[in-house]
């Protein structure tokens, strides 16, 4: 929002008071999770007056959006976030393939859900792709499930993993599963085992 000039008249004089600061004029940019291949990275635009960046992560009120850059000419060729409030946030690091074409990253949609969505690079951006379904049955009712990508065993093919809280007090289950994408971003699961705990 644009504070209006302030305008003080004196007799004939006209004076223009001073212009107030703006959320724009706080604006900064933080870079991270470089690609493999140097060529991509993660811009995080937030408001310093909310958070002044120094730390490991920028305070999700002070956000403003987070996008995929091309580091030669700062090009957005993808955009994750971009509403102020969002409730949704990226949980940890964005994870890339090898060849810098795929990455993944968590996104938490409240306490009860966090997702796990992946891009594409289609030769001029990144592409998102459908990951409705990217999950594996969990053995139980869910109430709360949390999917997170683990790595990229090759270019196309994920590993994640799936922790579900069951609803009853029945429990929780681990999963980690492997699943791979074909050029049209349609994925099947290849590899499926449950993660047994120390206490089980």
């Amino acid at each position: 929002m644009k504070f209006p000039v302030a305008v003080v008249l004196t007799g004939a004089a006209l004076f223009a008071g001073p212009v107030f600061s703006t959320e724009q004029d706080s604006l900064q940019e933080k870079i991270s999770d470089t690609s493999p291949d140097k060529r991509f990275a993660v811009r995080t635009s937030y408001d310093a007056a909310i958070d002044d960046g120094s730390g490991e992560e920028i305070n999700r009120e002070a956000i403003r959006s987070v996008d995929i850059i091309a580091v030669a000419d700062k090009k957005v060729v993808a955009n994750l976030i971009e509403q102020e409030g969002e409730e949704a946030h990226i949980v940890g690091h964005i994870k890339w393939s090898p060849d810098s074409k795929w990455f993944a990253y968590a996104l938490s949609e409240g306490h009860r859900v966090t997702e796990t969505s992946v891009f594409h690079w289609n030769g001029d951006k990144f592409e998102a792709v459908d990951t409705e379904h990217l999950n594996v049955p969990a053995g139980g009712d869910p109430r709360n499930q949390y999917i997170n990508p683990v790595r990229w065993l090759k270019p196309g093919t994920l590993v994640l993993e799936q922790f579900t809280i069951f609803f009853y007090g029945k429990g929780e289950s681990t999963y980690q599963f492997t699943v791979r994408f074909d050029e049209k971003g349609k994925f099947r699961v290849i590899d499926r085992k449950k993660v047994r705990h120390k206490d089980e």
